[in-house]
């Protein structure tokens, strides 16, 4: 398996600029295949694109004529899996050339077919100035390897790096870490709002194709392609070995949480890197976490993705016994969001089908067993998956049994909008701001009110709240915070309103303030 060749900044320039003018960016592809065939590709179905692109796709022997060709063969060639001719490929990349792209080691010649030896595809950012397309190369994805996908490979673009992505705030920051970078998307991301990042791996490929991506991306990173470093650092080694010693600002991570079963006399070698941190169980989100008050700066935070074992009930036992156990004594604060459950029998079931290694059934079979033997040996009957939000206090002393400061873990496993960042950052900035009862508070126009009752009931028996961004929750609210929220026009402060509504109704004051501040915590009202 090879890795691009990072050495030619000259030639890597030179395919930037065609993929450019080739318009192979996310906008360019939709328009090229339309909806139906995009949104197939999401599913890593090819078929319905193969159909477009095979239509769109000049002769054999003859070059492009229009950009929209070129879009189509080089989609042909990194997206949907569509043989082209040396000829097709040399005239939609008229910089670069075949011979440029082998040179760069992204693709092979045989029996008259261009083959990639890399995946190559567009991906777009938001960033500070406006949208940005970029492009990201990965290993081959799974339709395009025959069999299990090897152990050392290197993920592209997935859901997981979107939702990592689509979570984290975008405050300005002096330093941050992507711990696990793999092929550098977060790093993409980071570069936007941080001075300086660093990208640490287990694996050299994947620093390899960080490199490239970096490179291929720099200007429109505002990168120095000569000079990486002054901005960017990538580190082998393994969690958080390669920054022992420093702190950083933020810290985001996809982290190798993936459960998986352990073989004895097992070596790097056997497992999936890319997802396998070679831990028993959830063991590696617990040394994560207690490792990171002393990677933390003060006021830093860290946002990552996870998953946790939920053990056989007992009277004390539900889905957030083991986050509360990971952060207890850290000093951090914390925030779990509960996204996902599945048994054992579908957790497995997931992350072979991950590795495409239902392609052999017996060593599936085997495979699957032995996750189930696995999680039953430590009494595991479900397993939960969520994003993880930690912060370190500004006036953080490291000790012994520290308390944690902030604590917050909810389920919310329906539909959400993202990207979230905005929505994470303003609600751990609300936290604890009492100050908000000084304030005059609004609803915004997203928040809605649903109220059930029995036919020819005076008063409704259930009162909701509901958002139409974000988290999108839906909270059950007494009557008098409904009057509150109705009344909450900006006019009157907090505090003000609080006692206009109890006077008015038999609520207690102490507990409509509680709610109140729930709401605003999570963002019912506005400022």
């Amino acid at each position: 398996m090879k890795t691009p060749s990072s050495h030619d900044l000259e030639l890597i320039s030179k395919l930037h600029a065609d993929l450019t003018e080739a318009e192979f960016t996310n906008d360019g592809v939709a328009e090229l295949l339309g909806t139906d065939a995009v949104t197939a590709l999401d599913r890593e179905q090819v078929v319905p694109g193969q159909l477009v692109v095979e239509a769109e796709l000049p002769p054999a022997s003859t070059g492009v004529s229009s950009r929209r060709q070129r879009c189509a063969v080089l989609t042909a060639l990194w997206l949907v899996s569509v043989r082209v001719t040396p000829d097709q490929v040399e005239s939609a990349l008229p910089r670069t050339g075949l011979q440029g792209l082998e040179d760069l080691e992204l693709v092979e010649t045989r029996e008259g077919v261009v083959r990639p030896l890399s995946d190559l595809r567009p991906y777009q950012v938001e960033t500070t100035g406006g949208q940005q397309n970029l492009w990201v190369t990965s290993d081959l994805a799974a339709h395009e390897v025959q069999g299990a996908l090897p152990h050392e490979h290197v993920l592209g673009i997935g859901q997981a790096s979107l939702t990592l992505a689509g979570i984290t705030h975008r405050a300005p920051v002096g330093t941050a870490l992507d711990l696990g970078t793999g092929c550098g998307i977060q790093l993409l991301h980071l570069l936007d709002h941080a001075e300086h990042v660093v990208g640490t791996d287990i694996s050299a490929r994947a620093l390899d194709f960080a490199r490239f991506n970096l490179l291929l991306n720099a200007e429109a990173l505002r990168l120095d392609a000569q000079n990486l470093e002054a901005r960017v650092e990538l580190l082998q080694g393994s969690l958080f070995e390669p920054v022992a010693g420093r702190q950083f600002d933020l810290v985001v991570s996809n982290p190798p949480f993936v459960i998986t079963p352990r073989t004895e006399g097992e070596t790097e070698a056997d497992r999936y890197i890319y997802r396998d941190g070679g831990r028993e169980g959830d063991a590696l989100m617990q040394e994560l976490i207690s490792a990171l008050p002393r990677v933390l700066t003060p006021g830093g935070t860290a946002q990552m993705l996870g998953n946790w074992e939920m053990h056989r009930a007992g009277e004390d036992t539900t889905w957030d016994t083991r986050p509360r156990q990971w952060v207890e004594g850290t000093g951090l604060d914390a925030w779990f969001i509960q996204r996902d459950v599945q048994t054992p029998a579908q957790y497995a079931e997931t992350w072979l089908r991950d590795a495409s290694e239902e392609r052999s059934i017996a060593e599936y079979r085997r495979r699957y067993a032995h996750y189930l033997r696995d999680f039953a040996s430590r009494g595991v009957e479900q397993i939960g998956f969520g994003m993880i939000w930690l912060g370190k206090p500004q006036a953080h002393v490291m000790g012994e049994g520290e308390p944690v400061r902030w604590v917050r873990c909810e389920e919310l496993t329906g539909e959400i909008q993202q990207p979230l960042g905005p929505v994470i950052g303003e609600t751990v900035r609300r936290r604890g701001d009492h100050t908000v009862l000084n304030r005059a508070l609004t609803v915004p126009e997203s928040v809605t009110e649903e109220r059930y009752q029995r036919f020819g009931a005076e008063h409704p028996e259930v009162i909701i709240a509901r958002q139409g961004a974000g988290f999108r929750r839906a909270r059950p609210i007494s009557s008098s915070a409904a009057g509150f929220l109705s009344a909450a026009d900006g006019e009157f402060n907090a505090g003000q309103l609080i006692t206009a509504v109890c006077s008015l109704t038999d609520a207690d004051e102490d507990n409509l303030t509680q709610e109140v501040l729930d709401l605003y915590i999570e963002g019912y009202l506005a400022d």
